[in-house]
């Protein structure tokens, strides 16, 4: 096969691999000049592209005269197998919330008749550049960073929204002084420049005081607070629930310093990227997502990722 990818039946035959991900068994198939004006080939490419297909039976078609070819039967994985050189790979933030680990349970169900892994990473900068330059072929994070990256010229486009309180059900202010009552000018308050969402909201709450900000991983938040590095950080409040916070003092921010933006999953994915986008919308479905998390919140369904 790696002979053959480097000739253009070869090409032809990943293209088209790739456009049949999207279809179903019973689907019709369009008529051969369809496909020889998309990819830009002779009518014999795409029938030699076909017939290969056809022989290692990642597809099986039926004619029906007039009324065209229809797909009898198709095998996503051989699809794959000559369509992307390397599994399907996505990337979201590290699962240490029950939210986070229901998010990956459902993705993994949703994509598992394809060769499907999922990377692990903080910070939404890095996650969405790396969809830009190719490396993954999506990212999940908050509808706030997708929107604030569009606006900012990246080279993404959100593909579903998960509506609010998918991505986590709120963030809340802690406190490691209890006496206190919110931001105080002399604090020093965690800062991760990596994470749009925890950047915007901190400066958010500390703007007018003076304060130091302490570049701080989000997921240290807990550690540097209980270590006496900083005084205050913002944090999820799914944590503070499931892990009984009684240490600290746990503030609930205003909504002139928060929207249901930051609490919003979406999914993003590399702008003209059309093939994938109706590959991801044929196996991916919001409401489908939204009842396995909602399992896995509930504890009716066991975290698998």
């Amino acid at each position: 096969m790696d002979r053959v990818l480097y000739q253009k039946t070869g090409v032809t035959i990943s293209m088209l691999a790739l456009n049949l991900m999207s279809k179903n068994a019973g689907d019709r198939i369009p008529p051969i000049s369809v496909y020889q004006e998309e990819f830009g080939v002779s009518r014999g490419t795409i029938q030699n592209a076909f017939n290969y297909l056809k022989e290692i039976e990642a597809i099986q078609l039926k004619h029906q005269g007039h009324l065209g070819t229809y797909i009898e039967g198709i095998d996503y994985t051989k699809l794959q197998e000559n369509c992307m050189h390397r599994e399907m790979l996505g990337i979201m933030p590290l699962p240490y919330s029950i939210t986070y680990e229901g998010f990956a349970t459902a993705i993994y169900e949703e994509l598992k008749q394809l060769n499907f892994n999922m990377a692990y990473a903080r910070g939404a900068v890095g996650r969405i550049r790396l969809v830009e330059t190719g490396a993954y072929h999506f990212a999940i994070c908050s509808q706030y960073a997708a929107e604030y990256a569009i606006k900012n010229n990246s080279d993404i486009e959100i593909l579903f929204n998960f509506g609010s309180g998918s991505f986590l059900s709120q963030h809340v202010l802690l406190l490691r002084d209890k006496e206190q009552d919110g931001i105080c000018d002399g604090m020093r308050v965690a800062y991760d420049s990596d994470s749009l969402d925890q950047s915007k909201i901190t400066k958010n709450i500390t703007n007018g005081k003076k304060v130091k900000l302490v570049e701080i991983r989000t997921q240290n938040t807990v550690t540097a607070l209980l270590d006496g590095i900083i005084d205050a950080g913002v944090w999820n409040y799914e944590d503070v629930v499931a892990n009984n916070r009684d240490n600290f003092k746990v503030i609930f921010l205003d909504n002139s310093d928060y929207n249901n933006l930051f609490s919003t999953a979406v999914l993003v994915v590399r702008r003209n990227e059309d093939y994938l986008k109706e590959l991801l919308k044929k196996h991916i479905k919001p409401e489908r997502v939204l009842h396995i998390l909602k399992g896995v919140r509930d504890g009716k369904l066991a975290p698998n990722y």
